[in-house]
Order: C-alpha cells, then structure tokens, then sequence
C-alpha cells in the first residue's frame, strides 16, 4: 500500500457494498484524492473477507478499484482497474466475488498470494491450547483503547506470539497493524506508514480496535522496537501539545521569520538535533510563504504527519518560524461554490442503464448519438459507430446468445481499454455498440481490432473460449461515410452483416466494395 493513507469503512457482517454506497465511495475517492478508501465484508461462508479499495491518483481523472480476497492462505487480487463507472464496478464485484472458487481451483500467480505464518518446523513442539483460547484465538479480540491502550494491547499479543491484522478506527480514521509472532511488522496510519505509522497510532487514546488472526500482509514497513516507537510516540504528543498551546489548528500557517537569511544562518541555527537532512529541511523553510494551512501542507507536502509535526516544532523552538492564522478578507461578492449533488447525477445515469450490465440502454445511445452528431455538426470533428454482436458457436455450427457471466466480462474487459467519453450500448435486442466521439475511422478502426484481441486473448467467465466464440463487428464513420444518423447507423449495420458472413472480425464500411447491377 502507498503512503498516502488509509480511510478504511469496515464491516465485516454486512454484504458487498450495495450501488449507493459505491456512488458514496466514489465520491469520496473523488474528494479525497491521495487517500484510500477501503470497504471490508465477510464472505458468505465466514472463510474470507474481501477488500476494496479506492485510490483517487492527482494524475489521473478516474480512481482507481482494487479488490482483494483475504484467507488464511493469504491476499488475492481479483481485480484492478480505474473507473467512474460505479455500475461497472458493482457488476465487477458480483462477478469477481461469485467466480472466487473456480478461480482459486485454476490456480493463480504466486504474487498475488500472501503467504501465512509457517507452520512449526519439524520436531519443533506445539503448545498445546485449551478450547476456550482456542475459540478466542480464532473469534480474534475486539475492544476500546480507553480500557485498553494500544501498547498493553500490543505487549498480550507479543506475550501470545500472535499473528495477525489488528484494525483500529478513530471518529472517520481507520488504521492496519500487521504483527507476525507478536512483533509489528507492517503499519498503515492516515498518510503514515511503517515506523511513523506506529508512532502516531501509538498517541491515540480513544477509539476502537479488533484484532483478526492469521491474516498477513506481505510486506514489512515496520523495523524499529516497541520500548523506541513508544518513546517517540511521547515525544511526538509533547510536541503536538506544545504547537496546539502556541496556536497550531488545521486552519493556521506556518510563517518565516527571517526570510533573507542565508542557508549557511539557518544552517547554524537548524543544524542541532534536525529531524531530515539540512538540504531538505532547508527547502522545507523556503517553501513557508504565510499562505498555505497546515492542513493543506500535511497533504501536499512529501511527509507525513509525524514528520511534519516534528519539523514545524524544530523550527519554532528555535526561533526560525512562528505559529499564525492567516488575514483572511472578506467581500461582500465573494462567488461561493455550489455543492454538485454527485448522487443526483448518478442517479440519472444509473437510469438510463441496464442493472445487469451496466451498459446503456438503446434509447439512452440514440439520444447521446443525436447529441455528439450536432456537436460534431457544428465543430466539424469526426464520429465513429462501432456495432458488433458476440455469441456462442454449438455443434450445429448455429451461434447463441453469451451466457450472462461472459457478458459481464466482456464488458469489464471494452470497458478498460474506452475513453471516458466513449459510450457502451445495448444495440437492438442482442446486439451492442459503441459510440466513439472525436474519433476518425483509422482510429476506430484500431480500436475495434483491440476489442477483439482483448475478447479472444482468454476465455470468457464460464469457459467461452475464442473458439467458442463468433464476433462480428461493423465500424462506420462520420464524415468520411455519410452525413446523416441514420445512414452511419445502416453503414454500420451493413458492415457487422458482412463480418458475420465473411467470418472477418472487423469490417469497415468503407472497406466494403460496392454492387454493381
């Protein structure tokens, strides 16, 4: 996991996010950009947990999802693609939770599973346990940090060697502890990882926590010991108590007080007890301008909140910068931005959907086609229409409709090599397309044979093989076909027709020769 942090939303009774709170998430993820959100549920039969995480990236415009299985035998990456799309994702999640067995019976790559603590070596003796700690042992343990700190939590747990995820959940924050044997060996905290992970988790004094064994993450970010995280995490609370004394609030600014200062001054000054190397530090100390928040820093600076507490409190005890709230001038014309009621817009969308698809429904593609056609019109940009059928062969050499596990995956797989902007369709009554704004038939044409690959290079959900499988898809494009809607839709139409009959998977109107009488 990065360091950008953890939001975690846990229950582990509940079933799989339902479409409202995946539109929820996706906001989330959109409006906390940097940070993951993670949803964890039980399996049906207790055996497993699954995970979803969302992760808003500030490169890119759609989140992306994550869906991990946890058992015993370790973590399993299902899938991981980015989306808008919170029916595609849902669909996914029905899919790819469904298919869980038949895809661990097939077998998968040994990096995506996380391997458990070992078992006893040879000759090395077990300790024998009671029923009653045997059922402790495998219900886990649940508690609050005010009846239990989260070092006496840590030292029984240490005392009993256990291994396992520890999960801690503070008003809208949620932390993951990994021990193995007792010992931390990986910490996720707010924007904080491994070491000054713990040292933060280890000043919390309320919240919750629950502890489910043998689960393990493979990765160790932790290496210090618990006698010195403890230390640190005393320090970091004086600390923390000193600034909030001097003014330190989420809304307050850090200010320079000597900005002309040369770097071999502040050297002399910053040198003694620093908390990074002085060339950072130092770059840190330029960057102050009085204008940016100390919440806004604690996301956009390169460090995390342990980090930044430390060095704001370096230089303010050494008189290199001080604690103030910024002036903030107040117009009577001041624009206020209006809140974009997400779920509203959602809503409309999911209207115009088939549930158990996601895809768009016939009426709603005609509507956005006539509406990308007069944009087109007017800015005199290419459209391409992309329609294509899939089915399955049988032995009378007679095509069927895909079962409903296929074209789900089929629509996951289109769906990850789209643009945002391009639109997938129900077309006719077995029949699909696509509506590719901005796009030549060069480009269509490209992007029609990437389907096809993508759909053949596996087999579908349910064993559709690519010789199982008959695809014919027809691509038709504005201006070089015609002018009117409903010409390019017969062109395209014409075009699926002959890539049917001649067995060729992509066939383009303007490849196709004309009759002559």
């Amino acid at each position: 996991m990065s360091q950008q942090g953890v939001s975690l939303q846990s229950n582990r009774t509940a079933d799989a996010p339902d479409l409202a709170e995946l539109h929820r998430l996706l906001s989330q993820a959109l409006g906390r950009r940097g940070q993951h959100i993670q949803r964890v549920w039980r399996s049906s039969d207790r055996s497993a947990s699954f995970v979803l995480d969302v992760f808003g990236s500030e490169e890119t415009s759609d989140p992306k999802w994550r869906l991990y299985r946890e058992s015993p035998s370790g973590r399993q990456l299902l899938f991981d693609y980015p989306s808008c799309d919170v029916l595609l994702i849902h669909n996914s999640i029905v899919t790819s939770c469904g298919q869980t067995a038949a895809r661990t019976s097939m077998g998968l790559s040994k990096s995506a599973i996380v391997p458990d603590t070992p078992p006893p070596s040879a000759g090395e003796p077990e300790i024998a346990k009671t029923p009653a700690e045997e059922d402790e042992h495998a219900r886990g343990i649940t508690g609050e940090l005010a009846d239990t700190s989260l070092d006496r939590l840590l030292e029984r747990l240490r005392s009993e060697k256990s291994t396992g995820r520890l999960e801690l959940r503070k008003d809208h924050h949620t932390a993951l502890l990994f021990v193995k044997e007792g010992i931390p060996v990986d910490a996720t905290a707010s924007d904080a990882e491994g070491d000054d992970a713990m040292v933060e988790l280890l000043t919390w004094k309320s919240g919750s926590f629950s502890f489910e064994p043998r689960v393990l993450r493979n990765s160790h970010t932790v290496h210090q010991t618990l006698e010195s995280l403890l230390a640190q995490s005393k320090q970091l609370g004086e600390r923390t108590d000193y600034l909030t004394k001097a003014g330190m609030s989420a809304g307050s600014v850090v200010v320079a007080r000597d900005t002309n200062c040369s770097d071999g001054e502040f050297a002399q000054k910053a040198y003694r007890g620093a908390p990074m190397a002085l060339p950072e530090l130092t770059r840190f100390y330029r960057s102050l301008d009085g204008k940016t928040t100390i919440e806004e820093m604690a996301h956009s600076a390169q460090m995390s909140r342990v980090q930044l507490i430390n060095v704001i409190y370096h230089l303010v005890i050494n008189g290199l910068a001080k604690i103030s709230v910024p002036i903030v001038l107040q117009k009577k014309n001041t624009m206020q931005p209006r809140a974009i009621e997400t779920a509203a817009i959602q809503g409309v969308m999911m209207s115009l959907r088939r549930l158990e698809t996601g895809m768009f429904i016939y009426p709603a593609f005609l509507y956005f086609l006539e509406q990308e056609y007069f944009r087109c019109y007017r800015s005199k940009t290419p459209l391409s229409v992309i329609v294509f059928e899939m089915r399955c062969k049988n032995d009378s050499a007679e095509r069927e409709s895909l079962p409903s596990a296929a074209v789900l995956d089929a629509v996951l797989r289109i769906s990850q090599l789209k643009r945002h902007v391009d639109l997938l369709a129900h077309y006719d009554s077995m029949d699909y397309a696509l509506l590719l704004p901005n796009t030549k038939a060069n480009g269509a044409q490209i992007f029609a044979k990437r389907i096809v690959k993508s759909l053949t290079d596996s087999p579908l959900a349910g064993d559709i093989s690519s010789s199982d499988l008959s695809l014919a898809v027809g691509v038709a494009s504005m201006p070089e076909d015609f002018s009117e809607l409903g010409e390019l839709l017969g062109a395209a139409d014409m075009a699926m027709a002959q890539s049917r009959d001649t067995k060729k998977p992509v066939i383009m109107y303007r490849d196709i020769k004309p009759i002559t009488l």
